[in-house]
C-alpha cells in the first residue's frame, strides 16, 4: 500500500472488468443447476374458428392452468396442412376439412408433479373452452407417443 493520496501504478482491475460488461474476463469455474424433468406431462392439439377465440383460449389457458401451463403454441392452417404432407399423417385436418372453417390450432402443454390433478385441470380446461365454443375440436393426448406425434 502506498501513502500517496493518488497511486497511478496499475489498472483498477475490478473497474476494468466492470467497465468492460465482462468480456475481459476468463471463466475458471461453473456451476449448473439441471433440475429433473416433470414427472406429469399433458398435451393437447386444439382448432379454434377465429383469432380472438385462441386469444380467448390463451387467457383461459392461463387462468384455468396456471402454473402447470408450460407451452402454448399457435399455428394456421398452412402450417399444419404442410407438416401433415410432409410427415404423411394426419392429426387434424381431414381431405375433406376446407381452410375457411376452422383455421387456426393450437399445441398447448402442460408439466407437473402430479399426474391426477395436472389431468384433471386439463380437462376442465378443455371443457369451459369447448362449452364457450372458443375450441371446436381437439386431441388429448394419452400417452408419451401421441404427445410426440402431435
Amino acid at each position: 500500500m502506498s501513502c500517496n493520496r493518488k497511486d497511478n501504478t496499475g489498472y483498477d482491475l475490478k473497474h476494468l472488468f466492470i467497465g468492460a460488461e465482462g468480456t475481459l474476463g476468463i471463466i475458471t469455474k461453473i456451476a449448473l443447476s439441471c433440475p429433473k424433468l416433470p414427472t406429469s406431462r399433458q398435451a393437447a392439439l386444439l382448432q379454434c374458428p377465429t383469432f380472438n377465440d385462441v386469444r380467448t383460449t390463451l387467457s383461459t389457458a392461463k387462468e384455468k392452468l396456471g402454473e402447470i401451463l408450460s407451452a402454448f403454441e399457435f399455428m394456421d392452417y398452412e402450417v399444419v396442412s404442410l407438416v401433415q404432407q410432409q410427415q404423411q399423417q394426419t392429426v387434424l385436418i381431414e381431405e375433406e376439412d376446407d381452410e375457411s372453417d376452422n383455421p387456426f390450432f393450437l399445441l398447448v402443454e402442460t408439466q407437473g408433479s402430479n399426474s391426477e390433478h395436472d389431468r384433471e385441470k386439463m380437462e376442465q380446461f378443455l371443457e369451459c373452452c369447448m362449452e364457450d365454443g372458443f375450441v371446436v375440436n381437439g386431441i388429448l393426448a394419452q400417452d408419451g407417443k401421441q404427445m410426440e406425434e402431435m
